[in-house]
């Protein structure tokens, strides 16, 4: 047998052919060898394999990501759905109650993308498995056999030991997604799918070599040289040797036959768990200084303005008898249109309303207050939309990547370049703005995203940006607020940016266990792993009308070969079907947060309640 952490000595393509080949070992292989008694549970998910079985005296809780193999029969997509991450939330409270250790294996294209699982919950649902895992008080175990796609992989993946294959892979996007985001020129002018992937590995950067370097697993585990298809018996062997050894270390025997979990040892892992998640990217320097943020409310360029005072008399004519109609008594008006357009990747969710009044588009914040559709705002936009004049001063504004340790592997090349070029483009230095602030007097901790940095999506710098803030609402008690407008994590960083899902939420649990506020807002556009984490997180959460919000995004899902329903993704289904609590204008937004914040201060402490009317009282002026 090789030695410990044996590093892969193939190329990531090399790689990929491997754990793509219709022979490769799948979890249902592995968890037929290795197990003893295995009972196997009624999984509503074809691509997830759940089962109780023993070994070496221990009864294990087994959930396994399935992908169909040649020669044998299976229903498997290898993309688990909605109601198989509900399943595994389940198993998950079984095994806690009974506590019996946890053993995952993955293997898996990504989460399922169908209207269906969108519909189910998808997003929520893995961000709860991730926080599950985080927390739950039993032994995790993990295994990456083969491909990790993105949070659908990490839905499963967070344990206490984590082992990965040398030719297995961990993505934070499918390398075919990858080139049809990154390479849709090439693909245009006629080059195939196929003749992209090699670049596409390259920038994802998938490899265990490097998972291990961020901290996402343990031990890198040899496979045979010809990859683990050629040779299913090493393989099992490996995998019950290492399981075997790793679950010696946790247990004590406590009755003739019967084997158990130290209650001390469950403690000591969960307290490194939470360490070991909470530094997937270490950084230099502590907490900084906080810095005033000038906030400035300016016209967009590109709204087009109608003026029916100067218009043909055939035009004039017609908008008259519109705004008589819509009761508009404005001469200044904006136009709805509608933008859903997949070919020109345009795919604002609402629209088409027609002519509506300028005057009440502008004080929507630059949104049409029938369907939500409008401008993306500036970060100083989406200040001045929920805190009062001038008290927003802002945390960790000067938190860059070259203070990540080992930034040598993401600070260079293109990507240093592109960050380079954003600077002209934003005051934001990191697409996550973090502060404090007040709203009606109340001191609230914010976390908006820049959607003009990198489209709001996340990385390293965003993740511990994200963690120190909420930190700092612990120590102060203060409520926190999520904005969110994101495209999710950031392919450039690779895994570190999908690793940052599980730091995101494994901070949350600590605000959570403090009885610390969280209040989720989601704006236009919020898809991906922004969606699938700390966005599906908030005690209570708030959608922007007419908001953008799926799991995979319009691009990826149609490029895949799927349909998107614009009437599905988007703010107002999340509302009907009760994942969300308020839908709202962007102008209410104050409002609804100054509510939640009132009540969070007043009913904190209930036998020193101030206050005994309504928190808010309908007969006072809002301000």
């Amino acid at each position: 047998m090789k030695k410990e952490n044996h590093l892969p000595n193939k190329n990531f393509k090399e790689r990929y052919d491997l754990i793509r080949n219709p022979e490769r070992i799948r979890s249902s292989d592995i968890i037929e060898e290795v197990f003893e008694k295995t009972i196997y549970l009624d999984s509503p998910d074809p691509s997830l394999i759940a089962a109780k079985g023993n070994i070496n005296g221990l009864t294990c809780m087994i959930l396994g990501q399935e992908k169909r193999r040649k020669g044998k029969e299976s229903q498997a997509t290898g993309m688990m759905n909605a109601k198989g991450y509900a399943f595994t939330l389940e198993m998950l409270d079984e095994a806690e109650k009974r506590h019996m250790p946890v053993v995952s294996f993955i293997d898996t294209f990504g989460g399922d993308t169908s209207m269906e699982s969108e519909i189910g919950g998808q997003s929520f649902l893995i961000s709860d498995c991730i926080s599950r895992y985080c927390g739950i008080e039993t032994p995790t175990i993990s295994y990456i056999i083969g491909e990790g796609g993105s949070g659908g992989a990490l839905g499963l993946q967070v344990a206490d030991k984590s082992f990965m294959f040398e030719n297995a892979l961990y993505s934070v996007i499918a390398p075919e997604s990858c080139s049809r985001i990154i390479f849709q020129k090439r693909l245009n002018a006629g080059e195939s799918l196929e003749e992209t992937i090699k670049d596409s590995l390259e920038v994802l950067r998938p490899g265990a070599e490097h998972i291990k370097e961020i901290g996402m697993i343990d031990q890198i585990l040899p496979e045979p040289k010809a990859g683990a298809h050629t040779n299913y018996e090493f393989t099992i062997k490996i995998i019950k040797n290492s399981l075997t050894k790793t679950l010696n270390e946790w247990m004590h025997p406590q009755k003739i036959g019967k084997k158990t979990i130290r209650i001390k040892t469950v403690k000591k892992l969960l307290k490194e768990r939470r360490e070991k998640v909470l530094n997937f990217g270490k950084f230099y320097g502590f907490f900084d200084k906080f810095a005033k943020r000038v906030t400035k409310r300016s016209l967009p360029k590109n709204i087009k303005i109608i003026d029916i005072e100067r218009g043909d008399f055939y035009t004039m004519g017609l908008l008259k008898a519109h705004l008589e109609k819509e009761g508009i008594g404005e001469t200044e008006l904006y136009e709805c249109e509608k933008e859903w357009n997949k070919e020109e990747n345009k795919f604002r969710v609402a629209g088409g309303c027609g002519f509506v009044s300028f005057e009440k588009y502008v004080e929507n914040f630059y949104a049409c207050p029938k369907c939500g559709k409008g401008q993306y705002l500036s970060i100083e936009e989406q200040i001045e939309k929920v805190c009062d004049k001038n008290t927003f001063l802002e945390i960790e504004g000067a938190l860059v990547i070259k203070q990540l340790v080992r930034n040598e592997r993401y600070n260079f090349g293109r990507y240093k370049e592109l960050l380079e070029k954003i600077k002209g483009k934003t005051f934001s230095k990191e697409a996550l703005v973090t502060g404090i602030a007040k709203i009606n007097g109340r001191n609230v901790i914010l976390a908006i995203t820049d959607i003009k940095f990198f489209g709001g999506s996340f990385g390293a710098v965003f993740g511990e940006k994200f963690k120190r803030t909420v930190d700092y609402a612990v120590k102060k008690k203060f409520p926190l607020i999520s904005i969110c407008s994101s495209g999710g994590a950031r392919m450039n960083e690779g895994p570190m940016a999908l690793a940052q899902m599980a730091k995101m939420n494994m901070s949350l649990l600590d605000l959570k266990k403090e009885g610390v506020l969280f209040l989720s807002v989601i704006t236009e556009p919020t898809t991906g792993g922004a969606y699938a984490s700390f966005v599906t997180q908030g005690d209570i959460m708030i959608g922007e009308k007419g908001s953008l919000v799926e799991f995979a995004g319009p691009r990826v899902v149609t490029g895949a070969g799927f349909d998107v329903d614009r009437e599905i993704v988007c703010t107002d289904s999340l509302y009907k079907t009760n994942k969300i609590q308020h839908l709202v204008n962007r102008k209410d937004l104050k409002n609804i947060l100054s509510y939640y914040v009132d009540i969070f201060y007043d009913l904190k402490f209930a036998n020193k309640r101030k206050t005994f009317g309504r928190i808010r009282d309908f007969k006072e002026k809002n301000t």
